[in-house]
């Protein structure tokens, strides 16, 4: 069943926070980030891509690896032995472009070619293969290597974008629902008033304290309210719905919120402005933004490819030494002459490395371009950051002054209704009060919900959001 109240969260999510609070119905904006972080398919994803890279590197690592290897061909025809030839080889390479090896050959037959005749008990060989020119100084295997390494260090930061991207789009629209449901009560309790008004006034006008005209009005105000209630409803819902697709168990199974839960009171809420140190952070982003680490990563990566393909340009030089030996009575060093060994070189040059001066020029243009990449996000990173951290500003200062608006609205209005009991006051100018009371109200939660949203923005253009308020 797709739907699960939230009660249950407590023994599916092993959480015993969100269970004591889940008990008073009450969703708080902790306990929600809780459940995304751990339970979220894309926090998982992001789990997995580190792994990966782990995976990728073991891989890389694997091209060292040393080699066991074993051959044997033989030829039978007309009852006689053409020729037999066995052989086994042991290969160590290493991270300098030499490889170690050694090995044993076996060869007999009548028809055996004359180059390929051993002692009866078999030649026992080791030696070296180098690479003199290309491959000296990098090769595939080794550029590969390091990009590995270098993909590991990246995928972290791509992890840290992932958890920046998720925790800012389930933070909003954890707090756009939180908006949303403190209109509700707000204009809850605004219906209550006017229901109340109304039932007073019509009663006043039955006993003649009041005129008739009165009671229309109050009515009308109770049914502006009832709409306002019903807007408010209406977008409650929506935004609740939306704050689901951040709910999952397990990753696989999404999760709806029961129509009990409801959000923490708006006195629970509080604001902030910046803190100080943020500010300082601007000026070493290069050192620990997610982004510009990133890209910085795909730099190095390609700078790898670019030694790689100057290394290319030289011509293949291979060079191979082996030192034989042989046994006879069961010991190989009895044997061993420094005049018993074969060697072999091998020299190739393309005559116009038109594949690899390409290569070259790719590399250096893909390089240059990513620098040019790199100078350009850092650039607006240091604006997204300035422009977060003066709206943080700026939506904190709107705070102060709309609490003292709010304050005073109310006083405004307590003052028109004791006027209006005494008979000093019209309803019309008490709705007006009120009108502007509530609209007051509604303004202070939405400054509010926009603190936390800048202030969220903030750490997300500084790249430190996972890294802050529960992650």
């Amino acid at each position: 069943m797709r739907s699960l109240i939230i009660y249950i969260l407590m023994f599916l999510f092993g959480l015993t926070g969100f269970a004591q609070d889940s008990l008073n119905n009450v969703l708080t904006y902790e306990e929600y980030m809780r459940i995304v972080k751990t339970h979220h398919p894309v926090a998982r994803q992001a789990n997995i891509l580190v792994e990966s890279s782990g995976a990728y590197l073991n891989k890389a690592q694997g091209a060292f690896d040393p080699t066991l290897s074993g051959s044997a061909n033989q030829k039978y025809f007309k009852d006689q032995q053409y020729y037999s030839m066995l052989n086994g080889q042991l290969k160590i390479p290493t991270w300098f472009g030499v490889s170690f090896h050694g090995g044993y050959d076996l060869n007999n037959g009548i028809y055996l070619n004359p180059e390929r005749n051993l002692p009866d008990d078999g030649l026992w060989y080791a030696g070296i293969n180098v690479s003199l020119g290309k491959g000296l100084i990098i090769d595939e295997r080794r550029a590969q290597y390091k990009k590995a390494k270098i993909y590991q260090e990246a995928s972290i930061q791509e992890q840290i974008l992932l958890l920046n991207d998720l925790q800012l789009n389930a933070s909003i629209a954890y707090w756009e629902w939180f908006k949303a449901s403190t209109k509700v009560v707000i204009y809850e309790e605004a219906v209550d008033n006017a229901q109340e008004r109304f039932e007073n006034v019509k009663q006043s006008a039955i006993l003649g304290d009041k005129p008739f005209i009165d009671t229309l009005e109050a009515y009308i105000q109770l049914q502006n309210r009832l709409i306002k209630l019903l807007d408010a409803e209406l977008e409650k819902m929506n935004t609740q719905s939306y704050m689901e697709i951040f709910l999952w168990q397990d990753g696989f199974v999404p999760v709806e919120i029961d129509s009990s839960i409801s959000c923490p009171g708006l006195n629970n809420i509080s604001y902030r402005t910046i803190v100080p140190q943020l500010a300082l952070r601007v000026d070493s982003l290069k050192t620990y933004h997610p982004e510009i680490l990133n890209t910085q990563y795909k730099i190095d990566q390609k700078k790898v490819d670019l030694q790689l393909s100057q290394n290319n340009l030289l011509p293949e030089l291979n060079f191979k030494y082996n030192a034989l030996t042989y046994s006879d009575d069961g010991n190989l060093m009895d044997n061993y002459s420094v005049n018993n060994y074969n060697w072999g070189a091998q020299v190739k040059i393309p005559l116009f490395l038109r594949k690899e001066r390409g290569d070259l020029r790719i590399n250096k243009l893909k390089l240059e371009s990513l620098e040019y990449d790199l100078a350009f996000k850092t650039e607006q990173l240091e604006y997204k950051i300035e422009s977060a951290l003066n709206g943080w500003s700026n939506s904190y200062q709107k705070i102060l002054i709309n609490e003292r608006v709010v304050n005073n609205y109310y006083l405004l209005l307590e003052s028109e209704k004791v006027l209006f009991d005494i008979g000093e006051s019209s309803l019309f100018m008490v709705n007006s009060r009120e009108k502007a009371y509530i609209s007051s109200r509604i303004e202070l939660v939405e400054y509010l919900i926009e603190n936390k949203k800048s202030e969220l923005k903030a750490y997300y253009a500084l790249g430190i959001i996972s890294k802050n308020n529960l992650w």
